[in-house]
């Protein structure tokens, strides 16, 4: 047996290596938990300091001078600002302090707006006020910049108006929003520069007359807040252009009054009211026309006064029109005046009465031809000129859409080269525009399109798709030079320039093709006094040849002296072949199949103020209207028609008078009753029944 000394070593002995065993694992515990801790940063070690002994930094977002302008807004437009004006006079503008509080009710730009209103944009001034339900002041802009109304700057987005004004505007027009508490304004937003080119009231000059207020020809808002101001007005130096009559406004808060106490919205506008009006009529009131009234004259001179008109205005004539002619759009009078002295002394009694009133039967009595009665004849009852391509659905007499130019046409629009649109052609839905300058080729379907320019200095007259076997292969055109023929390739545009055939003949007014050749196409074109030629043109688009026209109709053209407008050449009845000739004068007819025989033709009818030995005959067509002075055996446009292009059966023209069609196989003209146009809204106009373009629609 073991002694119990043994028995106790052994307990001993396992004892220790159970000992050391934790040791180690506590060990292994310890470091790894070092090698955990080493991971995080370092912690000072927190001490106490007492208040007067910090450096005095502030935490963010803090009012130093307790203006209710944050610091950071202050520091944000700190820096002073200096310029030189564009009449010599320097310009310097102090920044805001965030250590001042004086400067928040300070407008050092004399925009009308002091600083806590600028700072506040687009919320109200109190919205520095304790509990006014906001968020962020200014707006983002299409950076997503936050940005806000500069106080250093009159106009803070560059758009003409200054912020005080675009504010005005914005509120008179129902831009505060009640419930958000805060402005939102579709225009005359202080920090949008769109209104740079606004025209809201569109009393802008349409000086083209093309039915359309181009940027050039607006009279927009900038201008018309400026109007009457001198050219080196600068609000910074000069203030608002207003007059004020301080301390007290107006009582009225209607345009273009400044009212005060209850009535202002904006208090600081009268202070920055220029004192550089030089006797203004009225006071307490903004100087320029109204941007939301397209007639803004205010007051009226009766020869020993002026009488305001508040609350009626204007005199009939909108702004941008006097403005464009050097009228006053703020002062009634002087639509009556004839500053010009252009009236007529109708009753030959040595005098021309004077206009005595805007209403339309006064206007007629007075002899003079008044201002407001030149208006109204550039007003023409609401009628005007839109050039260019347009389109329209076959029975909508209301809606139409016009094609824009490519030079101001958006991307993947289709467009034309020129609104002067001389002839068209259409193949499969691909339409050839020809212009003035060019051809256009606009595929609808795949809303493609190409441009062709002509030659420098060659204008484009007429023009028509030469076709082969179905399709088109050419556009043959007639110019100020003569003859020319552009190559079409597969895809249905022009061949370059390089490869289009010339033929030097002379100007060619109207160009038409003969159908009277089997082989080649032949087409003739003519122009002033017997002028013109016929050319051959292969199936490549090629000219072989240049003939002289017959000499009956050359010498019966230049006997006339008369200038081709259009031409028409086609079987009639299926059985002779024709050539009709439109011209200023009349109708010239010859029997032809080449129109290069000495075949001699005759004028159905003929008419011209002018000495000629052709006979006067007009007996057949429509009077022209009473008040009418134009030719009424002018032809403006002559289409063929008939059950197939081989069979023609009429001649269908227009004239300033009218529709006629020439009824080819009783050979008589009929005009009037279904061929008169009934007018609009019941009133016929003479020139709903001028015809200038005549398209057949095949019913």
């Amino acid at each position: 047996m073991q002694s119990k000394k043994e028995r106790g070593g052994a307990f001993a002995d396992g004892e220790f290596m159970r000992r050391s065993q934790t040791t180690i694992l506590t060990t292994l515990a310890v470091i790894a938990s070092l090698l955990f801790m080493s991971q995080f940063p370092a912690v000072s070690n927190v001490s106490n300091i007492h208040p007067e002994l910090t450096e005095g930094t502030p935490p963010p977002n803090t009012d130093t001078d307790g203006d209710l302008i944050p610091d950071v807004h202050e520091t944000l437009f700190e820096e002073w600002m200096n310029w030189t004006a564009s009449d010599g006079r320097e310009v310097v503008l102090q920044g805001l302090d965030k250590n001042n509080a004086s400067d928040a009710s300070m407008d050092f730009d004399k925009d009308g707006l002091n600083a806590t209103e600028e700072f506040c944009w687009p919320y109200p001034a109190n919205c520095t006020a304790p509990g006014f339900p906001r968020g962020l002041t200014g707006q983002l802009d299409e950076n997503n910049d936050r940005i806000y109304l500069d106080p250093r700057l009159s106009d803070t987005d560059g758009d003409g108006m200054p912020d005080g004004y675009e504010a005005y505007m914005c509120h008179r027009m129902g831009g505060f929003d009640l419930v958000a508490q805060r402005y939102s304004c579709p225009s005359f937003d202080p920090l949008n520069a769109s209104d740079l080119t606004l025209d809201g009231d569109n009393d802008g000059f349409d000086v083209d007359r093309d039915g359309i207020l181009s940027d050039s020809e607006r009279f927009t808002a900038p201008e018309e807040y400026a109007y009457g101001s001198p050219s080196n007005f600068t609000a910074e130096l000069d203030g608002l252009w207003c007059h004020a009559t301080l301390p007290e406004g107006s009582i009225l808060k209607n345009w273009p009054f400044l009212p005060s106490g209850a009535n202002a919205t904006f208090h600081n506008l009268l202070d920055a009211c220029t004192s550089r009006a030089i006797n203004p009529v009225g006071e307490d009131l903004w100087l320029g026309t109204d941007p939301l009234l397209d007639d803004s004259d205010r007051y009226l001179w009766d020869g020993f006064s002026v009488r305001p008109l508040y609350p009626s205005f204007g005199d009939g004539i909108p702004d941008g029109w006097e403005v464009h002619f050097g009228l006053d759009p703020l002062n009634r009078s002087n639509a009556l005046e004839d500053p010009d002295r252009d009236g007529w002394d109708t009753n030959r009694d040595g005098g021309v009465s004077s206009d005595v009133s805007r209403t339309l039967t006064a206007l007629k009595v007075g002899e003079a031809l008044s201002t407001l009665e030149e208006y109204l004849v550039h007003y023409d009852d609401g009628n005007t000129v839109y050039p260019g391509l347009k389109s329209t659905l076959l029975n909508n007499g209301s809606e139409f859409s016009t094609m824009p130019l490519i030079y101001d046409a958006p991307a993947n629009t289709l467009a034309v080269m020129h609104h002067d649109i001389r002839s068209l052609g259409e193949h499969d839905g691909t339409l050839y525009a020809m212009s003035k300058y060019g051809v256009s080729v606009i595929d609808h379907d795949e809303s493609t399109q190409s441009h062709h320019s002509l030659p420098q200095g060659v204008l484009l007259h007429d023009g028509f798709l030469a076709y082969g076997e179905g399709s088109p292969y050419a556009v043959v055109m007639g110019t100020n030079i003569g003859f020319g023929v552009a190559p079409l390739l597969a895809d249905g545009t022009l061949g370059s320039i390089g490869t289009w055939s010339w033929s030097l003949a002379g100007p060619i007014h109207a160009i038409s093709p003969l159908s009277g050749e089997d082989l080649n196409l032949h087409a003739i074109g003519l122009g002033e006094a017997g002028q013109g030629g016929i050319i051959e043109v292969d199936g490549t688009a090629t000219i072989l040849s240049t003939f002289d026209l017959g000499a009956g109709l050359k010498s019966a053209l230049a006997e006339a002296n008369a200038s081709v407008s259009t031409i028409q050449h086609g079987l009639a009845g299926g059985t002779t072949f024709q050539l009709f000739v439109g011209t200023d004068r009349g109708l010239f007819i010859v029997e032809t199949a080449s129109a290069r025989d000495e075949a001699v033709g005759e004028w159905r009818f003929f008419y011209t103020p002018e000495t000629n030995p052709i006979p006067t005959d007009v007996d057949e067509l429509r009077s022209l209207p009473l008040g009418s002075n134009g030719n009424p055996a002018e032809i403006r446009d002559m289409v063929l028609d008939g059950p197939s292009s081989s069979n023609a059966q009429v001649l269908w023209f227009g004239t300033p008078s009218g529709l006629h069609m020439l009824d080819l196989n009783d050979d008589f003209i009929q005009h009037s009753g279904l061929f008169v146009h009934p007018g609009v809204e019941g009133k016929l106009s003479r020139e709903s029944n001028s015809i200038h373009s005549i398209h057949p629609t095949g019913d």
